[in-house]
C-alpha cells in the first residue's frame, strides 16, 4: 500500500506544472500579453483589473480591462465574493482564455476593481489546483519560457 502511495504521488506531483508566486500571463481575447499577475493559493477565483462595469442585459457585462478598451464579454455567473479585506461584493464572472507556461486554459474569473491591489490579475485555485504546483521561491516562469522560444 506504501508503494501504491508514493508512486500515486509522484505521477500527480510530476503530472502538474511548476509556477511561481508573480508571473507574466496572456489573455488573447483582450489583446494582453505579459499582464503581471499574482498566483494566490489563498483565493478561491481568479480576479481581472476592470472599470466601468456593467450589466447590460441577463447574458452580458461590459467592462474597461485595465482601465483601458472596452470589452463585452458573456456572463457565466453572478456571485458573492468575499475579498481578502473581508467585504462581501456581487461579482459578475465570465470565461476566457489565459496561456501560461506556453498551454492555454479556459478559466472563469471575476471582473473587479482592483486598481488598489499591486497586481492586476490574481490566478487562484479555480485554476491552479489541477494544474500547478506553486513554488513560492520562483517568479515569472511563464513569461521566462516563453522569451527562451522567441
Amino acid at each position: 500500500m506504501k508503494v501504491f502511495f508514493c508512486l500515486f504521488f509522484a505521477f500527480t506531483l510530476y503530472a502538474k506544472d511548476i509556477i511561481g508566486s508573480i508571473d507574466k500571463l496572456d489573455f488573447p481575447a483582450f489583446n494582453i500579453e505579459n499582464l503581471e499577475s499574482r498566483i494566490d493559493t489563498g483565493a478561491t477565483n481568479s480576479s481581472l483589473h476592470c472599470t466601468n462595469i456593467e450589466k447590460i442585459d441577463d447574458k452580458f457585462v461590459k467592462c474597461n480591462v485595465l482601465g483601458k478598451e472596452s470589452f463585452t464579454n458573456e456572463i457565466s455567473k453572478i456571485k458573492e465574493v468575499k475579498s481578502s479585506n473581508g467585504i462581501s461584493q456581487k461579482r459578475f464572472f465570465i470565461k476566457t482564455e489565459i496561456i501560461i507556461l506556453g498551454k492555454t486554459y479556459i478559466s472563469e474569473l471575476s471582473l473587479n476593481d482592483r486598481n488598489s491591489m499591486s497586481y492586476p490579475f490574481l490566478l487562484g485555485r479555480d485554476v491552479l489546483h489541477e494544474n500547478f504546483i506553486v513554488d513560492v521561491s520562483k517568479e515569472n516562469l511563464s513569461f521566462k519560457l516563453k522569451e527562451t522560444k522567441n
